[in-house]
């Protein structure tokens, strides 16, 4: 049930859903994205280093730098197909074994992809390994997460549950990619999987915790062709396509530092620099969703982001970064927790597994199409502008999304 809680360092009185599943989630989520920030942020830069300093692709008549751009392209690639394909096994399974089993067979598949990436520093073939078992270990994660997520949290606290969420991934994010820069200069990226290694164990305890029934669905690619016949569904799955074309090329973000600042470590403190002036902003941000239906702060927040995509192709220097990178994630608060509330109150019904799964399949569909892209641009070109300008569009793309169901079948 949901009651009020007063939060310390004189935050704000924020009421949210705090059940025991609810609370678990936040756990599996929180301890995920602290593995992210910790063990994969540089994950970027990593490949790129395995592509142009290793035997992996040495075989293609390229520059070191396309070959470093084409593994990026490629790990990614096979991530999406992978999790294309077993996007219709997955979302059975989960009506079979159930939301707890699926998070745990999901955390046993990522150990091992950190254990694959630890190795593919000696013997590169195994970053094929670890983008295949990072497409599994996503399909038996997403689709069950945001359905029991949408199943426990209560509609009118959505946006409070959301912003909460957010709040404490800000709170692990603000530290973890300067530790892990030391970390990857000091005694190199291989140990940041160990630590991911370390983490994903204590996020199975929280899994393991868990009391969520097990809920049959209807999950088929018979049932998936009839919701994409569905238009507004189809332009949902567009939407959050484009948003996520966007984190996508954030996530590439840190790579284009690197290659400015020539440092790993100065990466890690600028991100965490910027977080830290944005993050406490958040919780504002959910209470006044809750309350208020004007979507105008959605849409100007979608526009600046663009607009400052445009910035990104001139920025060189670290203040400027700094500066940018701010004002981004000031605006992508109020942004990405407009579209996930939206995102989530249009799953919340007994389809809930359908509607995510099939929405993760459009996802892996899209991102087959625009990875390969990326390494194809990049055998052409060395500048970034045009992969900054694609990201401002594709933000614009996800403000299709809207808060109206369709009739689902």
């Amino acid at each position: 049930m949901p009651r009020i809680r007063a939060h310390h360092l004189h935050l704000p009185h924020i009421t949210y859903d705090d059940s025991k599943n609810m609370k678990l989630l936040y756990g599996i989520r929180v301890t995920r994205d602290l593995v992210n920030k910790m063990a994969l942020f540089f994950l970027p830069i990593f490949l790129f280093m395995i592509g142009s300093e290793t035997s992996f692709l040495s075989f293609l008549p390229f520059t070191d730098f396309q070959r470093g751009m084409l593994t990026i392209s490629f790990y990614y690639v096979v991530y999406g197909v992978v999790g294309l394909s077993f996007g219709i096994f997955s979302g059975k399974m989960l009506g079979k074994i159930g939301y707890q089993r699926s998070f745990v067979l999901s955390l046993f598949l990522r150990i091992l992809m950190f254990v694959t990436l630890y190795l593919s520093k000696a013997n590169p073939i195994y970053v094929l390994v670890s983008a295949i078992i990072d497409g599994v270990n996503s399909q038996f994660f997403w689709p069950g997460y945001f359905s029991l997520l949408s199943k426990t949290a209560h509609k009118s606290n959505m946006g409070k549950d959301l912003s909460l969420i957010r709040f404490l991934l800000q709170s692990v994010a603000m530290i973890s990619p300067a530790i892990s820069g030391v970390i990857v200069y000091l005694i190199g990226f291989e140990y940041l999987f160990l630590i991911g290694i370390a983490i994903n164990l204590l996020s199975s305890v929280f899994a393991l915790m868990m009391d969520a029934k097990v809920r049959k669905n209807n999950v088929s690619f018979a049932n998936f062709m009839i919701w994409i016949k569905n238009k507004k569904f189809l332009q949902l799955g567009i939407a959050n396509s484009g948003r996520n074309i966007n984190d996508s090329i954030i996530y590439l973000w840190s790579l284009y530092i690197f290659f400015l600042l020539g440092s790993v470590d100065r990466v890690g403190y600028l991100y965490t620099f910027s977080l830290f002036l944005a993050m406490t902003f958040t919780f504002f941000i959910g209470k006044y969703i809750d309350h208020h239906k004007n979507k105008r702060p959605f849409y100007m927040s979608g526009g600046f982001i663009s607009f400052l995509w445009l910035v990104r192709t001139q920025v060189f220097d670290v203040w400027s970064i700094a500066l940018v990178d701010t004002f981004d994630r000031l605006a992508t608060n109020v942004y990405s927790l407009f579209f996930d509330s939206m995102f989530m109150k249009r799953g919340k019904g007994h389809l809930s597994d359908e509607y995510f799964t099939y929405l993760e399949m459009i996802l892996n569909f899209v991102r087959i199409i625009f990875w390969s892209l990326f390494g194809i641009f990049f055998l052409f070109f060395s500048s970034w502008n045009s992969i900054f300008v694609f990201a401002g569009v594709a933000i614009l793309v996800g403000m299709l999304i809207s808060e109206k169901k369709p009739d689902y079948v």
